[in-house]
Parts: C-alpha cells; sequence; structure tokens
C-alpha cells in the first residue's frame, strides 16, 4: 500500500489509475517489492482509501516526508514546472454515445419513480 501511495503521488494519478498502472507495469510491481509479473490487481482502489484514513494525515505525510528524505536536497526544489497540456481530462465529449446511454437511462429511471408508462420500440 506504502508503494502504491508513492506512486500515485509520484504521477499524478487517480486511485483508480494507480491500481491499474499496478497491473499493467511491471515496474510498478517491483517498484513495490514484488519479484514475478502478476497478472491481477493488488487490491480495490478503495482500499487505498480505508489505508489513508487509517494512517492519518500525519501518517501519510511522514510517507512522502521520507520518500523526499531519501532523494536529499535535489526533491526540495523552489518551483516546479508542469506541462498542463499532457494532463488526462475528465471531460465528455458532448456527442459521445455514453454521455447520450446515461440521459436515457436517467429518464427511465425518473419515468418510472413517477409511473410514467413506456413504449417498447
Amino acid at each position: 500500500m506504502v508503494g502504491l501511495l508513492i506512486l500515485k503521488q509520484l504521477d499524478n494519478l487517480s486511485d483508480e489509475a494507480v491500481v491499474l498502472q499496478w497491473k499493467r507495469n511491471p515496474y510498478y510491481q517491483s517498484f513495490c517489492g514484488i519479484k514475478e509479473f502478476q497478472r491481477k490487481l493488488p487490491c480495490h482502489s478503495t482500499e487505498l482509501v480505508h489505508f489513508r484514513k487509517r494512517i492519518g494525515f500525519g501518517g501519510a505525510e511522514r510517507i512522502f516526508r521520507m520518500n523526499v528524505d531519501l532523494h536529499g536536497q535535489a526533491a526540495l526544489e523552489d518551483a516546479v514546472h508542469i506541462d498542463t497540456a499532457v494532463q488526462e481530462k475528465n471531460i465528455t465529449d458532448p456527442a459521445d454515445s455514453k454521455l447520450a446511454i446515461k440521459i436515457i437511462n436517467r429518464l427511465i429511471k425518473i419515468a418510472k419513480a413517477h409511473g410514467v408508462p413506456q413504449l417498447n420500440s
């Protein structure tokens, strides 16, 4: 779990993304101490949330501080330059069919809640 938290912070990933990357990337697995490539997920992404809650803010801060201490003064930069153009965006294209299906399912749910009969075609 500690390795996943460090990788999550280093690569600026979500919990779901870091777990999937761990499954796909042998370097992630090696970083976490796994000797042979594993094809299964290390844990469910929600377990990272529970782990962070268990160790608390102080525990997470201690893990990240130890990571910085390992890299010495080079990790304590005054300025960090980030190219946000390459960061993944959580935006759905309005023409995407997933969005239309989501709207249709929501309307069906509302219609059922209000007792509106529907025709099947």
